[in-house]
């Protein structure tokens, strides 16, 4: 995902092969790659860092990992659930499909309802859904030409989106895609540039408002997270990287047990929520600094919302930097995420 993620699941990855045999009930080609895997009845439970599904399935899928591919070869009988940064659906899908991702593409057959909670939202020329699209994106979802929605679709500014003549041509969105989104960012994996991480202007802009909601919403919280940045920022950055890599760990261990599956299943949804609140948390905290230290432009809740703007310019921008974003990226996340805790802990009596 980022520098770090790519190692923290790539551990997740290697235990969940290693443990896989003892309570995985499903054929070992279900998914490529090092997979972890769970059949409870008709349902299929699998993650992976990089996960391709590629088999029919009687009941519901759940998924997740870095990156998750339904093939074309994909029939899911039941509904779907997808959370990972990145997922393409090419396969048909019997029932619901519900995907938290950072940016998804759909290309196949969908027979029930489509929701999406994430950044960036696309269909490509093949996709047929039968029923209703929610999104919650901080972007216009974008459809291709050939694409078709039977039913209503729910979302930000979505007439502009539908516009012909900003959807790609026919044919070209899947290719575009892969190559974008997989060739590219996986190809090299030599030095810290591989991922790498690129922040875009909407998504910078949704941080910075989550960030400022923050801040007007919890202001002690955040006065005391600014003290922590200045003050005990290696406390706040030790604490989050503990989080970041022990929580895929922690989800492998609790996993072990089928009665645990559920609770495995949740530790994977809090790993990017605590990713997302942790830069939120960072940009409200460096935000109040700077509009602490311009003076008399700094004050009041204008001054606020301008310190959260330059804060989010100037992470945003570090993001981008080639090699070192990544690194930039650790320390925003991790940071906040021990930041969160600063902030939220009970005050000595």
């Amino acid at each position: 995902m980022r520098g770090i993620e790519i190692a923290v699941l790539t551990l997740m990855a290697l235990m969940g092969a290693g443990l896989a045999p003892a309570f995985a009930q499903g054929p070992s080609e279900a998914a490529t790659g090092r997979a972890v895997e769970w059949q409870t009845g008709d349902d299929v439970f699998a993650a992976a860092e990089e996960l391709t599904f590629d088999r029919k399935v009687k009941g519901v899928l759940t998924a997740a990992g870095q990156i998750v591919i339904l093939t074309r070869d994909a029939k899911i009988g039941g509904d779907t659930w997808i959370a990972a940064r990145r997922v393409a659906v090419e396969g048909e899908l019997e029932g619901d499909l519900s995907i938290r991702a950072q940016e998804a593409l759909i290309n196949g057959a969908v027979k029930g309802n489509v929701t999406f909670y994430g950044l960036d939202l696309s269909f490509g020329p093949d996709a047929e859904i039968a029923g209703n699209v929610t999104y919650y994106s901080p972007s216009a979802a974008r459809i291709d030409k050939g694409a078709k929605v039977a039913g209503e679709i729910n979302g930000e500014d979505f007439a502009v989106s539908r516009s012909i003549e900003q959807a790609e041509p026919r044919g070209s969105m899947r290719e575009t895609w892969r190559q974008e989104h997989m060739n590219d960012r996986w190809s090299d994996r030599s030095g810290l540039a591989a991922p790498g991480y690129r922040m875009t202007a909407p998504g910078a802009i949704f941080f910075g408002a989550l960030a400022v909601a923050f801040s007007f919403l919890a202001p002690a919280a955040t006065a005391r997270m600014r003290d922590g940045l200045a003050g005990e920022w290696a406390i706040a950055f030790g604490l989050g990287f503990l989080w970041l890599a022990g929580l895929p760990v922690l989800t492998v261990v609790v996993a072990i047990s089928i009665i645990g599956l559920p609770i495995a299943f949740l530790l994977l949804l809090l790993w990017p929520l605590g990713m997302v609140f942790g830069l939120v948390a960072t940009l409200a905290a460096l935000g109040d600094t700077i509009s602490s230290r311009i003076g008399e432009f700094g004050q009041g809740a204008l001054g606020r919302i301008g310190g959260i703007f330059l804060a989010t310019a100037i992470v945003w921008i570090g993001i981008s930097i080639p090699i070192l974003g990544a690194l930039v990226w650790l320390a925003a996340v991790a940071s906040g995420i021990g930041l969160l805790y600063i902030g939220f802990r009970s005050e000595p009596v």
